[in-house]
C-alpha cells in the first residue's frame, strides 16, 4: 500500500474540520448541511416537497440517518415537516427561509475552504481532481461501496466550480 488511502481520508477529515470551524466562525451552526443542499432543490410548495423516505433515497442514505438529522434541523428552525393532504402517515419535509439563509451562508463558507484547499492550481488541475475523485467513487461503488455515507452528493461536473 502506497499510503494515497490514508492521505485521502487526511485530506476529506481536514476539509471537513475546516468547514467546521469556518462554519462556527461565522456563527452558522449546520450539523447536516447536505441535507438543507438537497432540499433547495425543491419549490417551496409544500406538495412538491419531498417525504422523509424520498429525502433518504436521494441522498443515498438511511431513514434512521435522515430521521436524526431533520430532527436537529427542525429544532434550529432550518427545516419544517408538513403531514401530506394525500396520506396523513407521510410528513413532507421543506427548508424554511432561515435554512435558505443558513445554507447560502453555509455555501460561501465552503467555497472559501475549497479555494483556500486548491490555492496554486489551475482549472485545469482542478478539473483533473474531480475527475480523478469521481472515477475513484464510481470504483467503489461497482464493488459494494456504500452510498449511506451521509457526505453530500458529487454535483454534475457542470455545477463544479
Amino acid at each position: 500500500m502506497d499510503g494515497s488511502a490514508f492521505l485521502l481520508d487526511q485530506l476529506f477529515r481536514a476539509r471537513h474540520n475546516a468547514c467546521m470551524a469556518a462554519l462556527s466562525a461565522q456563527g452558522a451552526n449546520v450539523s447536516s448541511p447536505h441535507v438543507l443542499v438537497e432540499l433547495s432543490k425543491y419549490p417551496d410548495g409544500p406538495d412538491q416537497a419531498p417525504t422523509q423516505k424520498e429525502l433518504a433515497d436521494r441522498l443515498h442514505s438511511a431513514p434512521a440517518t435522515i430521521a436524526a438529522s431533520l430532527k436537529c434541523l427542525e429544532r434550529q428552525g432550518y427545516v419544517a415537516r408538513r403531514t401530506d393532504e394525500k396520506d396523513s402517515r407521510r410528513n413532507r419535509i421543506s427548508i424554511t427561509r432561515k435554512g435558505r439563509d443558513v445554507l447560502a451562508a453555509g455555501l460561501r463558507v465552503f467555497q472559501q475552504v475549497d479555494d483556500a484547499m486548491f490555492f496554486g492550481f489551475t482549472p485545469a488541475e482542478r478539473e483533473q481532481v474531480s475527475r480523478f475523485h469521481r472515477r475513484m467513487l464510481d470504483n467503489l461503488y461497482q464493488i459494494g461501496g456504500s452510498r449511506e455515507s451521509g457526505c453530500c452528493p458529487l454535483p454534475p461536473p457542470d455545477d463544479i466550480p
